[in-house]
C-alpha cells in the first residue's frame, strides 16, 4: 500500500473546519435569552457595539452584537430579556472559536434578581474558595509539637468581656498561646479595616475578630471588610455570638466560631489533644526505638557466635592445612636429599673412574719413557 501523501493545514485553515464543522438547530433560527446585560467599553463597528450578557447567578456569559438603536434602550447592569441569533467568530491570534447572540430586538427589562451588592458577595466567596480554606489547627498543632509560640491579635469591643470567656476556656493552656487583645469600635467600618492591617504589618500569625451575642450584624457584611480578610497574609478567625445569622465576614474566613468561648475551647482542646498525641507518638517510639535495638543487639550476638563458629572451624582447618603443608615439605625436602645424595654418587663416581684412567696413562707413559730411553742408551 503506497503512503499517501501528507495534507499540510495552517492554522486559520484548521479554526475555519472546525468551525464550518459545528452545526446546530439554534444557530438557524431566533431564541430568546435572559441574564444581566453588562455594557462594553463601547467598540463600535459595522453599526453595532459589542457587549456583555451574565448569568444572573454565574458568571457564565456570552458576547452581545447590539446594533446602536437598540442599544439605546438597554442599561447597565440590568436584567433583560432579548432576542437574537447565534452567531461564530473565529480568532485567529488567539486559536478560538467565539460564540456570539447577534441582537435583534429587546423583550423586557427588569430590576436584577441580585444586587450589586450581593453579586460582588458572591464573587469575595468565590475568590476564597478559589485561593482555599487554611488548616487552622493544623498549623496550631504544628507550632506546638515544635514548642514555637504565635502571636494571636484578637480584635473585641471597646466595653467587651468576652476576653475573660476565653481565657477561662483555655484553662492550663493559656501559658502556651500569646493573645494580645484589641479593643476598638466594632461598630466603625474603618477601625476594623485598620486594625487588621496593623496586626498584619506587625507580623501576628492569627488576627481574630470576636464579638458576643446580639443583633447589629450588618458590619460583619461589609464588602470592604471582607475584601482586606481574604488578602491576609495571617490565619483569619471569627468568633461572633450569633448562630443563625451568617455574615459574609465568616463566610470568607478560614476558621468560624458561633462564640468567643468556642474559640477559646477550641484553643485548649486543640494544645491538649496535640501534648496527647505527642506523648503517645513518644511511647510508640520509645517501644519502637526498643524493639529495633534489641534486635539490633540480638542480631550482633548471633553474628558474633557465628564469626566465633566460624573462626574455630578456620582454626581447624589452618591446623589440617599447616600439618599436610608440613608434611609435604619435609617430603619434598627428603626427596631432594636423595635426589643430591645420587647426584653426590654418580659424580664420586664419575671422578674414580677419571682417577683410574689418569693413573693407567700415567704408568703407559712411565713404561713408554723407559723403552724409549732403553733404546737410545743401547744404541
Amino acid at each position: 500500500m503506497e503512503n499517501q501523501e501528507a495534507i499540510i493545514y495552517s492554522p486559520a485553515a484548521v479554526l475555519n473546519i472546525f468551525n464550518n464543522s459545528i452545526s446546530l438547530k439554534q444557530t438557524q433560527r431566533i431564541i430568546q435569552l435572559r441574564g444581566i446585560f453588562v455594557m462594553g467599553k463601547g467598540a463600535f463597528y459595522n453599526g453595532s457595539y459589542y457587549d456583555s450578557l451574565r448569568d444572573e447567578s454565574t458568571d457564565a456569559q456570552i458576547t452581545l452584537v447590539v446594533p446602536a438603536l437598540i442599544r439605546n434602550e438597554l442599561q447597565h447592569n440590568k436584567t433583560v430579556t432579548i432576542n437574537g441569533y447565534i452567531t461564530r467568530r473565529v480568532v485567529n491570534n488567539a486559536s478560538r472559536i467565539e460564540i456570539q447572540l447577534t441582537v435583534t430586538e429587546l423583550v423586557g427589562e427588569t430590576q436584577n434578581k441580585y444586587s450589586e451588592e450581593e453579586l460582588k458577595r458572591i464573587e469575595l466567596q468565590q475568590a476564597k474558595a478559589a485561593t482555599g480554606f487554611r488548616d487552622v489547627q493544623g498549623w496550631i498543632k504544628e507550632q506546638i509539637l515544635l514548642e514555637h509560640p504565635f502571636k494571636i491579635g484578637v480584635i473585641i469591643g471597646k466595653t467587651a468581656i468576652i476576653d475573660n470567656d476565653i481565657k477561662h476556656q483555655l484553662r492550663e493552656s493559656i501559658a502556651f498561646y500569646q493573645l494580645d487583645f484589641h479593643r476598638i469600635n466594632l461598630s466603625s467600618e474603618t477601625e476594623i479595616i485598620n486594625t487588621i492591617q496593623q496586626l498584619d504589618q506587625r507580623g501576628t500569625d492569627i488576627i481574630v475578630v470576636s464579638r458576643g451575642g446580639g443583633e447589629n450584624l450588618e458590619i460583619f457584611n461589609k464588602i470592604s471588610i471582607a475584601e482586606q480578610a481574604i488578602k491576609l497574609k495571617p490565619l483569619f478567625i471569627t468568633a461572633i455570638g450569633h448562630k443563625d445569622d451568617v455574615t459574609l465576614l465568616q463566610k470568607v474566613a478560614d476558621k468560624a466560631f458561633i462564640t468567643p468561648s468556642e474559640f477559646g475551647q477550641f484553643l485548649n482542646d486543640t494544645y491538649n489533644q496535640t501534648i496527647e498525641e505527642a506523648q503517645h507518638s513518644r511511647v510508640q517510639l520509645v517501644e519502637s526505638v526498643t524493639k529495633q535495638l534489641s534486635a539490633g543487639y540480638q542480631k550482633e550476638i548471633d553474628n558474633m557466635k557465628e564469626q566465633v563458629k566460624n573462626l574455630e572451624e578456620l582454626k581447624k582447618q589452618s591446623s589440617a592445612d599447616m600439618q599436610k603443608v608440613y608434611e609435604e615439605k619435609i617430603s619434598g625436602l627428603n626427596l631432594l636429599q636423595q635426589e643430591k645424595q645420587a647426584l653426590f654418587e654418580q659424580r664420586i663416581a664419575e671422578l674414580n673412574r677419571q682417577s683410574i684412567v689418569n693413573w693407567l696413562a700415567v704408568v703407559v707413559a712411565v713404561v713408554i719413557g723407559l723403552i724409549i730411553g732403553y733404546l737410545i742408551k743401547g744404541h
